[in-house]
């Protein structure tokens, strides 16, 4: 078994692709809160897979932001990309592990490329992983954003809930669903290729971004907010930024990155997770987040810039830095002398 990965019989887990291995201050634990065997531990800050307690349930895969989780009988986004059929049915008696395999952007890219999408959660109530309710609320909570999303855009496509009463038969094996699930995807992509650690960006952004391309014709408001788990503009205040580059070396999907003169620091917000860590990495707090986004250029990953700097070389110790204005000194040369002034005018005297 690999250093960076572990996994079960049939479960898998990228340590190289989550959050808490990328900026050990974050507080992701998405995985953690849903799981019902408590599989997933903390070690020294570290995420853990508890093999032993793990039931290849698949109930974590759709909540992780980085798709450091998967299962070897079920992608959510080859499903999406072979599925023939324009109603969809999604149900974990049919064709799918537990529903809460789907991600926000798994249900918006379904509802966007099909003429209906219905979720069947009629057996929740019974499932033996539905403690209180654990898998079942958030499966409804993703679903209703991925609805609130696609009412915001104005496009008239929704994805349904059915919650019929339904006499629920004796559980199946898990590894007999798991079979039958096996002989359903067949890629029209390489996911293997697109999954590996180089390329951070997570799949199911991919696949949701060439969903709105798809049906950017029928999309009514290209403007749209960034209240969503998935979405996130960014803006840098020139007069705070001191181009430390944190912000870029910690970016986990290089979203944020360098121009190629090394003067302006420039955003893809297709690329961004939302995920919060170059506004923590900050110190200056020149990051904030803006309150809106524009499709076109998420889909289309045209690139903005966020701050330009100008470089003058420090009349002190000589090296370039940002120049704002006024004397050419660098600031830590200037906290240096500020901070000693007293000395100095000491031993001047």
């Amino acid at each position: 078994m690999s250093l960076y990965r572990q996994s079960s019989d049939l479960f898998e887990f990228n340590l190289l692709k989550c959050l808490r291995t990328d900026y050990y201050h974050n507080s992701c634990s998405e995985c953690v809160d849903i799981c019902p065997e408590d599989a997933f531990i903390f070690d020294r800050g570290k995420l853990r897979l508890d093999s032993n307690r793990c039931k290849n349930c698949s109930v974590c895969i759709g909540v992780c932001p980085t798709e450091a989780l998967s299962v070897s009988f079920f992608d959510p986004n080859g499903y999406i990309l072979s599925i023939k059929d324009e109603k969809i049915f999604l149900s974990c008696k049919k064709d799918t592990p537990c529903l809460s395999v789907f991600s926000v952007q798994n249900f918006i890219s379904l509802a966007l490329r099909k003429n209906s999408v219905v979720c069947d959660l009629s057996f929740c109530s019974d499932c033996e992983l539905n403690k209180n309710n654990s898998i079942y609320d958030p499966i409804i909570k993703r679903v209703d954003e991925a609805n609130s999303f696609l009412e915001e855009i104005g496009v008239l496509k929704e994805v349904k809930i059915e919650n019929k009463t339904r006499e629920n038969p004796r559980r199946l094996l898990f590894k007999k669903m798991f079979n039958t699930t096996k002989e359903l995807i067949k890629e029209d992509i390489d996911i293997k290729v697109l999954s590996d650690v180089k390329n951070r960006a997570p799949i199911k952004n991919i696949v949701l971004k060439n969903s709105i391309k798809k049906e950017f014709q029928n999309i009514k408001n290209s403007i749209v907010s960034t209240n969503y788990s998935f979405l996130s503009n960014k803006e840098i205040s020139f007069e705070l930024c001191t181009n430390c580059g944190d912000c870029v070396k910690f970016c986990p999907t290089e979203a944020l990155f360098y121009s190629q003169d090394g003067r302006s620091i420039r955003f893809l917000s297709g690329k961004c997770i939302a995920c919060g860590i170059c506004n923590d990495v900050c110190k200056p707090k020149a990051i904030t987040d803006k309150e809106d986004l524009d499709l076109i250029e998420y889909a289309f990953d045209r690139e903005q810039e966020l701050v330009l700097h100008t470089f003058e070389i420090c009349s002190e110790c000589k090296t370039p830095f940002p120049y704002k204005g006024g004397d050419k000194i660098c600031q830590r040369c200037k906290e240096f002398v500020d901070q000693f002034s007293d000395i100095f005018k000491l031993a001047a005297d």
